[in-house]
C-alpha cells in the first residue's frame, strides 16, 4: 500500500485525531479518531475508537477498539476485544481474544481461539474454530474445523467438515462433501478451560438436517440425515436417515425411519 506521505499516529495517553492516509496508527493510551483511515499498520495496546472505515495492510489489538465502519485488511490479530458494527474483510483473521461483528466476515483463513459473535454470514476458505462461535445467519467455506462450541443459526456448507465434541454445538442444517462428527477424549485440559467460558450442556451436535456424501456422526441429534454413505455411531438420535450406497449403525444408536433412495 502506497502513501503519498509517510505519516503516522501515536497517542500514549488520551487523544482525538482524524480520518487520513497513515503509515502507522498506534494507540497505547485512549483515543478516538474522526474519519476514515487507510494505513499499512493499525495497532492498539490500550483503547480507542474509530468513526469510520479502516483499510489496513495490518491490524493488531492487544487492548480493545471500536469501529463503527467496516473494517479491510490482509491480516487482523485480536488478542483483546474488537466490535465492529460493519462487515469485516480479512486474508488472515486470528481471534485469540473476544470479537463481536454486527455485518458480514469475509475472508481466506478465519481462526478463532477466543470467542467470536457474528450477526451476518461467514465466508472464507478455512474456518478453526477452538473456542466459542455465535453465528447468526450463515457459514460457508471450503473447509470448517472445530474443536470447541459453536451455535450456527443458518446453514453450516462447506466442502470437509470436521468436528471434535469437546461441548454443545449447533447449527440448523449442515450440508457437505465429507461429515466427521466425533467425541473427543480431551487429555490436555483444554475441556476443563473452556467450560469457564461457555455453557454446561453435553456435548453433542444439534441440526435438523445434516445432508453429504460421506458422514460419519457421534452423539448428534438430528432430524434428517442425508448421504451416499452413512455411520451412524454411538450416541446418536436421528428422527429419520436416507441413504443411496450405504448405511452402517451403531447398537447404541437410536434411528426411527431408515430409506434408501
Amino acid at each position: 500500500m502506497e502513501k503519498t506521505a509517510e505519516r503516522n499516529i501515536s497517542i500514549s495517553g488520551s487523544g482525538t485525531a482524524s480520518g487520513g492516509e497513515y503509515h502507522e496508527v498506534k494507540v497505547n493510551g485512549s483515543a478516538k479518531i474522526h474519519g476514515d483511515i487507510q494505513c499499512e499498520k493499525f495497532k492498539c495496546n490500550g483503547s480507542s475508537h474509530v468513526e469510520g472505515n479502516v483499510i489496513a495492510e495490518n491490524v493488531k489489538i492487544n487492548g480493545s477498539t471500536h469501529f463503527e465502519g467496516n473494517l479491510d485488511a490482509k491480516e487482523m490479530t485480536i488478542n483483546g476485544s474488537a466490535d465492529i458494527d460493519g462487515n469485516l474483510h480479512c486474508n488472515e483473521l486470528k481471534v485469540q481474544g473476544s470479537s463481536s461483528v454486527k455485518g458480514h466476515v469475509t475472508g481466506k483463513e478465519i481462526i478463532v481461539r477466543g470467542s467470536a459473535s457474528i450477526k451476518g454470514n461467514v465466508s472464507g476458505e478455512e474456518v478453526d474454530i477452538k473456542g466459542q462461535v455465535k453465528i447468526k445467519s450463515d457459514c460457508e467455506a471450503e473447509s470448517f474445523n472445530a474443536r470447541g462450541n459453536f451455535k450456527i443459526n443458518g446453514l453450516l456448507n462447506a466442502g470437509s467438515i470436521d468436528i471434535e465434541l469437546l461441548r454443545h454445538c449447533e447449527a440448523k442444517e449442515i450440508g457437505g462433501e465429507t461429515i466427521s462428527v466425533k467425541k473427543t477424549i480431551d487429555s490436555s485440559g483444554f475441556k476443563k478451560l473452556i467450560k469457564f467460558f461457555i455453557s454446561q450442556h453435553s456435548d453433542q451436535l444439534t441440526a435438523e438436517v445434516i445432508e453429504g456424501d460421506h458422514i460419519y456422526l457421534e452423539h448428534t441429534h438430528a432430524k434428517v440425515v442425508r448421504g451416499n454413505t452413512i455411520t451412524i455411531g454411538p450416541g446418536c438420535h436421528v428422527e429419520k436417515v436416507e441413504y443411496k450406497e450405504s448405511l452402517e449403525l451403531d447398537e447404541n444408536a437410536k434411528v426411527g425411519a431408515q430409506e434408501k433412495i
